[in-house]
This record gives structure tokens, sequence and C-alpha cells, in this order.
């Protein structure tokens, strides 16, 4: 069972080097994207001599909520594709397993699904708005790159007039009849469905031009590809899905409340408590706290780390849930 990690990173090149170490593993190969706008040398000092492990050297600048995210994805895509591999995990720099290599293995050993979460935009209107309209992000970044950089006074006062009047702007609409879809931008695909991805977009550039404008495309981008397409069905928990639809009203998919938990879409832990209780960042940065929910999680993967918040956390993952003192022969120190 080969696997492939596309990692995406901008920051915490020390936690970057912890990552790749317990990814390392005799069935899986790494790839990394660091964004242009940062200095690579810490990351390549930090990850060393990691087996199996690639960094990209065609690196983009990366801007959020912009087009410049699903093209870093694409690169690490098109390099993995290229080696070949069985199933590819797509994680940030910031991410951690949960599982042991072993269990990661056997579990996408044993599926040929997409774990993919997924919604279509009309059950969710909220999300209406980051299609409509037109939205030049990696031309003016919506916010500061770096820790603690606020956004410039022209890149405020040109983001706050625009959301004030952004309503009376044009409209548009999604091209060729698509059913636009969301979710969450981690996922993991098998290599005939990254195949059909890379070889769709290279025939069909228009589908990249719309999305191009669009807000935070990398929630989107992916979805609406996979779910317009064959490979719609093989998505996990596409029944479930296609049942809650059928079933809860147009006041509770606009409410946004009850919507199936993207964790058991896509198998990444993530906190978003903070959204109602306002207490912890969005997403949390996990600690001591979260270790019954983690250790109680069925997922195989978990985000977002931080190098020293997340230190005591980490070591008693590797401890006790990945078994680091217990990995078999198979595993690559």
């Amino acid at each position: 069972m080969r696997l492939a990690y596309l990692v995406t990173a901008f920051d915490q090149p020390e936690h970057l080097g912890r990552l790749a170490k317990a990814l390392t593993w005799e069935e899986a190969r790494i790839y990394i994207h660091v964004d242009a706008k940062v200095d690579i040398q810490p990351f390549l000092a930090s990850v060393g001599d990691a087996p199996r492990t690639r960094f990209l050297r065609d690196r983009v600048r990366v801007e959020w909520m912009g087009f410049s995210q699903v093209t870093s994805t694409l690169r690490l895509l098109r390099e993995a594709v290229r080696d070949g591999f069985d199933h590819c995990v797509l994680i940030t720099g910031s991410d951690y397993p949960i599982k042991t290599n072993e269990q990661i293995t056997s579990f996408y050993g044993s599926t040929r699904e997409q774990f993919i979460s997924f919604w279509r935009i009309a059950d969710r209107p909220s999300w209406w708005h980051k299609l409509e309209y037109f939205y030049p992000v990696d031309l003016i970044s919506i916010h500061g790159w770096a820790k603690n950089r606020e956004p410039s006074y022209l890149r405020r006062l040109f983001w706050g007039r625009y959301f004030k009047h952004r309503d009376v702007l044009p409209k548009r609409r999604p091209p060729r009849g698509l059913v636009p879809y969301g979710g969450s931008d981690w996922w993991s695909i098998s290599y005939d469905c990254a195949r059909f991805v890379l070889r769709f977009l290279d025939q069909n550039p228009w589908f990249s031009d719309f999305f191009r404008w669009t807000l935070c495309p990398n929630d989107m981008f992916f979805q609406t590809l996979i779910m317009n397409s064959e490979w719609a069905q093989t998505a996990h928990r596409y029944d479930d899905y296609e049942e809650w639809s059928r079933s809860t009203s147009l006041e509770a998919k606009q409410a946004g409340d009850q919507m199936l938990p993207e964790s058991t879409f896509n198998l990444r832990h993530i906190d978003w408590s903070g959204e109602k209780t306002g207490d912890r960042e969005l997403p949390a940065v996990l600690d001591l706290r979260d270790w019954e929910a983690l250790r109680a999680s069925p997922c195989l993967f978990a985000r977002k780390f931080d190098v020293q918040r997340s230190r005591e956390l980490l070591d008693r993952i590797d401890g006790e849930l990945r078994g680091a003192t217990r990995c078999s022969g198979r595993a690559i120190a």
C-alpha cells in the first residue's frame, strides 16, 4: 500500500521536522510545499535527510483564501502522480497523525473510497457569495501573511469597501451547468481519482479560470470537480449525505448547525468549538485539554498543533496513541 503525503507549510519548521519523522515509513513518500514568501532553509534543516521526502522547487507565493492555495496543492499532486501511489493524503505542516503508520496504511489499503468532506452549496446558502462575486484575493491580499502582521492600510481600505458594496456588484454563475460543492480543504483520494482530476484540468482550463476569482477556492475546487464526476459515488458517506440533504429542511440548512460532522468524511480531528464559545482559536490549537477527545477519535490525523503549546500533547500522542516505542521493524526511525 503506497501512500503519498502532500504537505503544505508556511511556518513552524520545527514541527514540520517532527511531522516528517512521524510519517516516514517504507510504503510512504512525503512531498512538501513551503510558501515562497518564507525562507525554506529552516524547513530543510529541520526535516534533514528524512527518507523519501521531497521539497518542491517550484514554489508558489500563497495568499490565504486565494487560488494560490489550490495551485500549490496541484503542484504537489502532480509531483506525486508522476511517482505513483495508491492513496494520497493532503495535510498541512500544522497537522499530526494520531494513529500508527501500520493503522493508517492498513486503513487506506482496505478501501477504494475518497475521503473528502462535501456539501452542495445550495445546502449551505451562506457560502454562495464565495462563488457569485469576483474576488481578486491573489492580486490584493485579504490579510497579512506573517504572524502578528496586520494588512496594510490600502488593503484594509480596499476590502472594507469591497464588502460594504459587494452586493451591488454583478453576480457570476457557475459555468457549464456545474453543481457547486464546498467542504474542508483537507482530503485523501485514490491514485485513479487524482489522475482524473489532473487530466480533467488539463483538458478543461475554464474550470480553473472560474475558481481563480472565488473566495476560498480551496474549500470548493476539488469538491466541485470530484462531486460532478463519476467519482462522486465513491466519496465516503455519499449515501448518508444524500439522505441528510433530502430529510433536512431548508430552514435547518440555512441555520447551518445541523451539518453532518466533517471529521466523519475526511478523518481529520479539528476543534471548531470556538465558533460557539469564543474561548478558543478557529480552529483551536490543540493541547493537553484535547487528550481525551483525541484518544477517543476514530480519525487518522488531527490539527492544529503548535510546536510549543502542543508539545506535551504531541509527546503523549507519540507515546500512547502511536506507540512510538512499540513500532514494528517496518517503521523507519
